[in-house]
């Protein structure tokens, strides 16, 4: 899982962004970033958008000769 402090238990939004492990103020590009943060706890909520849900990417199938189906990707069966 890539890591973005928008999905991080210690990120606090409402009157400013401000991290809690880092005890610091963030800009909202920079929490919507992936990053390497040591103090990231994961918490499948958005902090921007209380009702979003953390939802991994599918990876998409590949066929044996490397190629992957135009048409499987458009119908959504590469799942």
């Amino acid at each position: 899982m890539t890591q973005q402090c928008r999905y991080c238990g210690n990120l606090v939004t409402g009157n400013g962004i401000y991290c809690e492990a880092k005890n610091k103020e963030l800009s909202e590009s920079y929490t919507k970033h992936s990053n390497t943060c040591k103090m990231f706890e994961f918490n499948e909520i958005d902090a921007y958008d209380l009702n979003r849900r953390y939802k991994p990417r599918v990876r998409k199938e590949i066929r044996p000769d490397g190629q992957i189906s135009m048409f499987d990707y458009m119908k959504g069966e590469n799942k």
